[in-house]
């Protein structure tokens, strides 16, 4: 199909903007701490997000027992109730394992899931993607990020765009994040919206390259709001200042991708939005050494007046 094609089925019209990949806050002792990602949710919904997307990679959703993740997905849909679209995360590899995972979303209230592809090539990404759309015919974003989960290249994407009508969205981390939208934009047109990722650090330049939105966590949601909302209108000054105020955290983040998770919750408990900032250690990841870096180089900074003062009122 070509992109002006009329017979495709738009993506939906709520799958703009941001879309808040939520973290997911722990006590002391690693449990998951429920009142906290109440406040959580609050706190991405008052920052302007669209959507919710609870038990994903930067929410630890891939370190989460079964009940656990079941419990995060709940008390997100709770909370969030009537004021936001519930994008579930689908991080397993095995068939099986997916299908549960999207059953318990769907069960759950999900509009729409963020689909990790495994790795394996095309075929068994293209028996993974439809497996999951023809069970529960939900929108399906898919995560196009090669070191978590299997390669999409263009040509691959468009197929899948071509035979699965429920992938509708994606999200791009596979770098040159801006130049793939480039390419995707002229394929598909609307038909496939087109999400930046990586703590929106490219955030004006994935606009400038099509972008419809973001799925990120990061923890000052106002400021990727505020880059989408000025550029939309044409306030390329202002999107610009909203842009570095999104860097002041992001790009700390992107020189350190391994305390990721762990200066997102520093700085969401500075705000007071969690209690505590515990992360769970990740396998092959040299956690504590990252977080260490990190943290001595917050120590005499304040995380949570990261980039506000930046951002012109």
């Amino acid at each position: 199909m070509r992109p002006e094609d009329a017979s495709a089925t738009p993506p939906p019209a709520w799958l703009r903007g941001l879309f808040a990949v939520l973290p997911t806050p722990m006590a002391a002792d690693g449990s998951v701490d429920p009142d906290s990602l109440d406040r959580v949710v609050d706190h991405y919904l008052d920052g302007g997000a669209r959507g919710l997307v609870p038990a994903s990679l930067a929410g630890e959703g891939d370190l989460l027992d079964d009940a656990e993740r079941r419990l995060v997905i709940q008390r997100v849909a709770a909370r969030a109730g009537a004021r936001a679209p519930l994008v579930v995360a689908v991080l397993a590899d095995e068939i099986g394992a997916a299908l549960e995972q999207a059953r318990v979303a769907a069960a759950c209230g999900a509009r729409g899931l963020l689909v990790k592809p495994p790795r394996g090539g095309a075929r068994a990404t293209f028996a993974h993607v439809g497996a999951i759309a023809h069970a529960h015919r939900l929108p399906i974003v898919l995560l196009d990020h090669p070191g978590f989960g299997g390669a999409l290249p263009v040509s691959l994407v468009l197929a899948l765009v071509d035979a699965v009508p429920e992938v509708c969205g994606i999200k791009v981390e596979d770098e040159p994040a801006a130049e793939k939208m480039t390419r995707l934009a002229a394929l598909l047109g609307r038909r496939l919206r087109l999400f930046g990722g990586r703590g929106a650090v490219d955030c004006l330049r994935e606009l400038e390259h099509g972008a419809d939105g973001f799925f990120t966590g990061h923890p000052h949601p106002g400021h990727v709001v505020a880059a989408i909302e000025r550029f939309r209108r044409g306030d390329h000054a202002g999107a610009a200042a909203a842009q570095a105020s999104v860097l002041a955290t992001a790009a700390r983040e992107r020189e350190h991708p391994a305390a990721m998770i762990a200066q997102r919750k520093a700085i969401l408990q500075e705000l007071g939005v969690i209690r505590d900032a515990a992360v769970r250690r990740r396998p092959g990841v040299r956690t504590e050494r990252a977080c260490r870096a990190f943290l001595a180089w917050a120590g005499p900074n304040s995380l949570a007046d990261a980039g506000r003062s930046i951002l012109a009122p």
